[in-house]
C-alpha cells in the first residue's frame, strides 16, 4: 500500500478586526441581559411604595374594623384606652368601611410638625377612601382612632 501525498493544509482564516468568537458573544449577551435585569428591578423597587410599620398597623385596623372584629381591634390597641373603641363604635364603622370594599392603598400623610406619636393615612378602597387618624403609643399600640370619609371624585 501506497500513502497519498500529504498536502499541506492552507492556514487558517484571520478573524476580521473587533470579531468575537462565538463563546464569547454568548456570554457577552447574558451578562448584559443580567445587567439590564438588575436594572429594572432596581427601578422598580424604588418607583413602587412599600408600607412602613404604621401602614401596616393602621391597614391591619382597617381590615378588623371593616370585619366588625373586636377581637383583632383589641390586639392592635393599647389595653389601658382600649375601652374606647366599643361595640357600638365598631359596628358603626363597619357599616361604613365595609360597603367600600377591598382596600386599594395605605399611604402614611402625617405633617413632620405633627403631634409627636400621630400619624394620619389617606386610605383607599375600591369604592371610596376614608382619611384615617390614629395615635400610638411608645410601644406602638394604638391609643386613639379617628376617621372621615373623604369624597370620591
Amino acid at each position: 500500500m501506497t500513502t497519498p501525498p500529504s498536502v499541506p493544509l492552507p492556514p487558517p482564516v484571520p478573524a476580521p478586526p473587533g470579531a468575537t468568537p462565538p463563546r464569547r458573544a454568548r456570554q457577552m449577551q447574558i451578562l448584559w441581559l443580567a445587567a439590564a435585569i438588575v436594572v429594572v428591578a432596581l427601578v422598580l423597587r424604588t418607583c413602587t411604595h412599600h408600607e412602613n410599620s404604621y401602614e401596616r398597623i393602621a391597614r391591619a385596623l382597617t381590615v378588623a374594623v371593616q370585619n366588625n372584629d373586636m377581637t383583632a381591634v383589641k390586639k392592635l390597641e393599647n389595653s389601658e384606652t382600649a375601652a374606647e373603641m366599643t361595640n357600638a363604635r365598631l359596628g358603626r364603622a363597619a357599616d361604613l368601611f365595609r360597603p367600600l370594599g377591598k382596600i386599594v392603598r395605605v399611604r402614611e400623610t402625617s405633617p413632620q410638625t405633627d403631634v409627636p406619636r400621630l400619624h394620619e393615612f389617606d386610605v383607599a378602597f375600591e369604592k371610596g377612601a376614608v382619611h384615617e387618624k390614629i395615635q400610638f403609643d411608645p410601644d406602638e399600640k394604638i391609643v386613639h382612632f379617628r376617621y372621615d370619609e373623604t369624597p370620591t371624585k
